[in-house]
């Protein structure tokens, strides 16, 4: 009597079949689960190089804004403020309005990557004028030449700076 190998092999496909697409279909990806891209304010708060700018960005209130806006930000590593003789204890001691007012004085509106930035004066969001010269592969700032260009952003592009864009704030 000869056996129907039809039966055998349409059920174990179908276990086969039912066992892969239950465990697709079980795998739902949570709303934890997901890595969500860094803003501008995650990557200075996550970035020891920027202490002291991260805490002018507290001090200011300006978390908020700088997770939200398309942005090219000049960021200040600490070595630019040690250079500066700014330190965080003389951050804190500013009025919150001037802090604001440094920090605006350091971040251009749209975001723009070193090669697009336009020789000449930019305005920034303190409405104060930046002065942006370019000599072979150097790039500055009011003098302040970028050491790290286009670090990106969800919302934006940081340049790291040597030096800070304005003093007179401080």
């Amino acid at each position: 009597m000869k056996k129907n190998r039809f039966v055998g092999r349409w059920a174990a496909f179908f276990l086969i079949a039912t066992s892969i697409s239950s465990t697709v279909l079980s795998c739902k990806e949570d709303e934890k689960d997901k890595v969500k891209p860094k803003t501008i304010t995650d990557v200075i708060l996550e970035n020891d190089q920027f202490s002291i700018l991260r805490d002018i960005m507290i001090h200011a209130g300006m978390s908020d804004a700088l997770r939200s806006e398309n942005l090219t930000v000049f960021a200040p590593d600490n070595n630019a403020f040690g250079k500066a003789n700014i330190s965080a204890t003389l951050i804190t001691q500013l009025p919150k309005d001037s802090a604001k007012l440094f920090l605006q004085n350091h971040i251009l509106k749209n975001r723009t990557k070193l090669s697009d930035l336009k020789v000449g004066e930019q305005v920034t969001l303190s409405k104060a004028k930046v002065n942006i010269t370019r000599v072979d592969s150097i790039v500055s700032i009011n003098k302040s030449d970028v050491v790290i260009p286009n670090v990106n952003a969800d919302n934006g592009v940081i340049h790291v700076i040597d030096s800070v864009v304005v003093r007179k704030f401080l």
